[in-house]
């Protein structure tokens, strides 16, 4: 039905408003106080997935991850998802694009990634990254993609977001907190920062209500970080505390010390997974 025949068809008989909020969905329009219909992927932290609309990543979308230092455990916090894509997708791989670390083989490894099926793709310019990217997506062969980049503009994540909807799959974009304050048509964004209790995140967008926090994450319980604790200037994005807010002190588990043998997975306390 087009808008013309659905005007039409509202002079003889006005829609109700389910009628009229299912075709607006169509065109991905939808109530910001209701959460979107979308499929998702578990985040592998209960904590967190009870946060996200759906319960968890958007599937055929992208997802923006800002952190305010490298190695306070944000590619940790992606790694279980990567995981169990990989499990659930034989034959299909997933992209690393442009890691800004040499990223730990064994490391990978460990958390249950293959790395035969996980290339490592450096690229010039994000011109070149995000033209990667889609040429992947056409081809149907990759399952999720991870990049990383600083200077990503609007229509950059515009076509990263395409070709998410054409793979089907994931895209998950590392970004420096800075970038929070751009513009972006990310499906998801969330700001991470390291405390001493843990992992400090905060829904800045999302397909329904945002604003949301979870203190206390401790991403880094199989791999120590290996940045100083630091605390996350969020001040011109803070919001008024959201009813959905989780204290750290429901975590109730103390931070790992961290040991000489351990190394955060973009270490490279081991031999780097050799670029492909």
């Amino acid at each position: 039905m087009d808008i013309a025949s659905f005007s039409s068809a509202s002079n003889t008989s006005r829609p109700g408003r389910a009628e009229l909020e299912a075709y607006w969905q169509r065109f991905g329009i939808h109530r910001a106080s209701r959460q979107a219909e979308m499929t998702t992927l578990s985040t592998g932290w209960p904590r967190l997935d009870r946060l996200l609309p759906g319960g968890g990543y958007p599937l055929s979308a992208v997802t923006e991850l800002l952190y305010r230092d490298a190695g306070i455990g944000e590619l940790t916090l992606l790694l279980g998802t990567l995981a169990e894509r990989l499990a659930c997708q034989s034959g299909r791989r997933i992209a690393l694009v442009s890691p800004t670390h040499s990223l730990n083989a064994p490391a990978l490894a460990t958390s249950g990634i293959d790395c035969a099926r996980a290339p490592v793709i450096h690229c010039r310019d994000d011109a070149e990254r995000v033209w990667c990217i889609e040429q992947m997506a056409q081809t149907q062969a990759f399952c999720a993609f991870v990049l990383w980049s600083d200077t990503l503009d609007y229509r950059a994540i515009r076509r990263l977001q395409l070709a998410a909807e054409n793979a089907t799959s994931p895209v998950f974009v590392y970004r420096p907190l800075r970038c929070a304050t751009q513009r972006s048509p990310a499906a998801l964004r969330l700001a991470i920062s390291g405390r001493r209790a843990g992992q400090r995140l905060e829904i800045i967008k999302c397909r329904g209500p945002a604003g949301a926090r979870l203190n206390g994450l401790c991403a880094g319980d199989h791999a120590s970080w290996q940045r100083p604790d630091t605390e996350a200037d969020l001040a011109s994005l803070t919001r008024p505390r959201a009813h959905n807010d989780l204290p750290a002190a429901e975590h109730g588990r103390p931070v790992p010390p961290a040991t000489n043998g351990a190394r955060h997975v973009a270490r490279a306390a081991f031999p780097p997974l050799g670029a492909r």
